[in-house]
This record gives structure tokens, sequence and C-alpha cells, in this order.
């Protein structure tokens, strides 16, 4: 009976030692999360920006008063549309914080509004809905998106009948959408399989949240000049192909400050 007694309690003790050790091993396994963010400022005057020449539907498109988008500045010298995100070789794959696991089932809308794409830039998560408007009654427009891993497509796009996409697969770079009837509209949409991308808002501000934690490379990209080159984000520099290292804290957050970007930054 004695001998019994010490058996059980032996495996008992077995059992416990073993949970332990499974949840130590769980516990050391499971990502912790962080925080990117910063802010774009432009250094030097970019000017009044430059009026579109709009040469087609000039009754109804010319009274919108359409000017030049590839730079954006807002107050106190704000840099607006600059694309932030997780740049990963081929082949790799990221771990996704539970509560973004799953795309949106909300369609992000690129809407044609006022001769103009609404809005210029946009981020599309792979397997979320892609709808692209038409609110430009009376007046047709057509929708060209250039894509490299996914299906292009170039169709014409009615008021009562929009265009819906899904993308599968995730795009390296923002992938650029023009109107072939009106060549001045353009718009730029980051497709990427990851929650873990931003474009910077009229305030020049960008938050990407529930990152893992560690070191990571980020791709820095805004259309004038595509990858922004040689930039001082932090405490680090962007590499000739736009991309730095920047390390993501457990728990907190990693802020940039202001990221200061010059015109010859962007080609000017």
């Amino acid at each position: 009976m004695g001998n019994n007694i010490k058996k059980f309690k032996s495996l008992v003790l077995v059992v416990a030692c073993t949970a332990v050790v499974l949840a130590t091993s769980v516990t050391a396994s499971a990502a912790d999360w962080g925080t990117l963010k910063g802010k774009f400022v432009l250094v030097g005057d970019a000017g009044e920006p430059a009026p579109l020449n709009v040469n087609k539907d000039q009754e109804f498109c010319g009274k919108h008063k359409l000017v030049d988008e590839s730079i954006v500045v807002g107050d106190d010298g704000a840099l607006a549309n600059v694309f932030v995100y997780l740049y990963l070789k081929r082949g790799k794959k990221v771990d996704i914080h539970p509560d973004l696991a799953e795309p949106s089932s909300d369609p992000v809308v690129l809407d044609n509004k006022g001769c103009r794409f609404e809005p210029h830039v946009a981020l599309l998560r792979t397997g979320q809905p892609l709808e692209v408007h038409n609110s430009d009654k009376g007046i047709g427009h057509n929708t060209n998106f250039t894509l490299l891993k996914n299906p292009p497509f170039n169709e014409m796009v009615t008021n009562d009948s929009p265009i819906k996409k899904t993308m599968t697969k995730a795009e390296s770079y923002p992938s650029s959408a023009v109107c072939s009837i009106h060549p001045w509209m353009k718009a730029h949409v980051l497709v990427r399989d990851n929650p873990y991308m931003a474009v910077a808002g009229a305030d020049g501000s960008f938050v990407i949240e529930k990152i893992p934690a560690g070191e990571h490379e980020f791709i820095f990209w805004q259309e004038s000049k595509g990858n922004l080159k040689k930039l001082a984000v932090g405490k680090s520099k962007t590499s000739s192909k736009g991309r730095a290292k920047l390390k993501i804290p457990a728990g907190g957050e990693l802020d940039l400050g202001v990221i200061e970007v010059k015109l010859s930054d962007l080609g000017k």
C-alpha cells in the first residue's frame, strides 16, 4: 500500500513538472507586441501644388480646381501620404497578433470623385474586398490598375456598378491606379498579406500597432521618389532600397519622433 502511494505521488510530481515545462514553453514562444510611430515633416518649401492639365470633360472636371497630389504638405510642413510597412524576405512569414489575424470584411473603397481618386492613397490586405466606385454623375471613368503579383485590370466603372476585386498575393510596393480617360488621375494602393503597414495622414503622422517584438525591417516609400533612401529614422537610416532595421520593444512603443524629409529626398 505504501509503495503504491509513493508511486502515485511520483506520478503526480512528474505530471506537474511536465505541465510547468509545457506552460513555460508556451509562454516563451508566445510573441510579445509593440508599436511603431513617427511623423514626417518636409524640410524646405515645396511651393503651391501645381494645377493639373485638365484636358478632358473640362466643363465638369475643370470646376474642381485639381492640383498635383504627388507631394501633399500640411500645417508646419507635415508630409502626408508616406507609406511605412514591414519588409519580409521571400518565403518569410511574420506572427500576427490574434486581434489582427483576419483581414477586415469591410471593403476598401477607391472612388472616382471630382475627377480624382478619393482617397489618393490606401492600404489593402489580401483577402479584403476592394471596390472602385464612380461618384461623378454622367462622367465616364475607367480604372487601369497596375499590379505585379495579382492580375492587373483595366475596366470601365459606371455610377451604379462598382468594380469589385479581391487580391490574393502581397505586392512589394504600392500599386498605381490611373484613369485612362482622364490621365491626370492617379492613386496608390499598397496590398500586403499582413496588417503591419501604415500611410502618413494629413498631419504627417503614422502608427503601426501590435507588431511582434524584436528587430524588423521596414520600407519607407513616397510616390514622387519611390523608396526613400538614406533617410534618418530614429537612430537608424534607410538603405538604398528604402529599408531600415528597427527594434520594436515588447509591450512598448518605438517613437521615431519627427522624421525630416528634404526636397532632394523626393527628387526635387
